[in-house]
């Protein structure tokens, strides 16, 4: 399935050559628990590299290795453009990843902080690729359930995963798009309840595959199927959007943007 992209200025040559002596910092969030938490946001980092539009393509977290001040302090390109791979303009794009960085630049090098890649409407475009290419059901008898952490601090504040559920269901394509959280209501063992009588597709909408994409969510959905059983309709997997592979084309749109 091919999915198009606008690109927010210039053209694809032009891209290519803009960024050839700057490098490009994709910060995550990272685990201390899980190694393998930032292994998407790495794979993309490698396909980036690939493309030659920069001149230094690296990673770094927040929490964990690499460590992002001593990723950025090895980076020799006058020019930064920091990436925050993350999926709501929240407290780690906006004031974390800045006042970390912002403390290590000299004068002789100029940091851009870009918009966290969740920003980008494309991310509804991926969610919908996705769901269509699940091919077990047909998509208008699906209810698409899509998973964020949410808060308990400060619930509601999700805005883009708000904005992307209601693009997904502004499509008309699928039966119903829902979202839940496994920190704020509507919490998802209580989302998946109150759809069993339909087939449920759920997505994660998480930026980082740590304890809460490969335990917390899976064990929740684990727990509805016990339920259901053969007696209700199924819940399919479809796993987190973060491992996307045209997720290497929104984040350089970020940077081309800021630009």
């Amino acid at each position: 399935m091919e999915i198009g992209f606008s690109m927010p200025r210039g053209n694809r040559h032009e891209e290519a050559l803009l960024f050839e002596r700057d490098a490009l910092l994709l910060v995550g969030h990272g685990s201390t628990v899980l190694p393998d938490a930032a292994r998407p946001l790495a794979a993309h980092a490698d396909v980036i590299r690939s493309m030659r539009r920069f001149a230094e393509v690296e990673v770094g977290m927040l929490r964990g290795q690499p460590n992002a001040p001593a990723v950025f302090e090895k980076l020799s390109a006058p020019i930064v453009h920091v990436v925050p791979f993350f999926f709501e303009d929240g407290y780690f794009a906006r004031i974390a990843i800045p006042d970390l960085l912002l403390l290590l630049q000299t004068g002789s090098r100029v940091v851009r902080f870009c918009r966290p890649v969740g920003m980008h409407d494309g991310i509804a475009t991926l969610m919908k690729a996705r769901l269509l290419r699940h091919h077990e059901v047909a998509p208008e008898t699906l209810c698409v359930l899509l998973v964020g952490h949410g808060s308990s601090k400060t619930p509601g504040r999700a805005e883009c995963l708000r904005r992307h559920a209601q693009t997904l269901s502004g499509t008309g394509l699928f039966g119903s798009v829902r979202m839940a959280w496994l920190e704020e209501a509507p919490f998802v063992a209580d989302a998946l309840a109150a759809a069993r009588d339909h087939v449920v597709a759920v997505m994660g909408y998480f930026a980082n595959e740590g304890v809460h994409a490969t335990s917390d969510l899976p064990r929740l959905i684990a727990a509805e199927r016990t339920v259901r059983g053969t007696h209700f309709p199924p819940v399919h997997d479809l796993g987190t959007i973060a491992a996307d592979d045209m997720m290497p084309r929104l984040i350089i749109d970020m940077v081309v943007e800021k630009s």
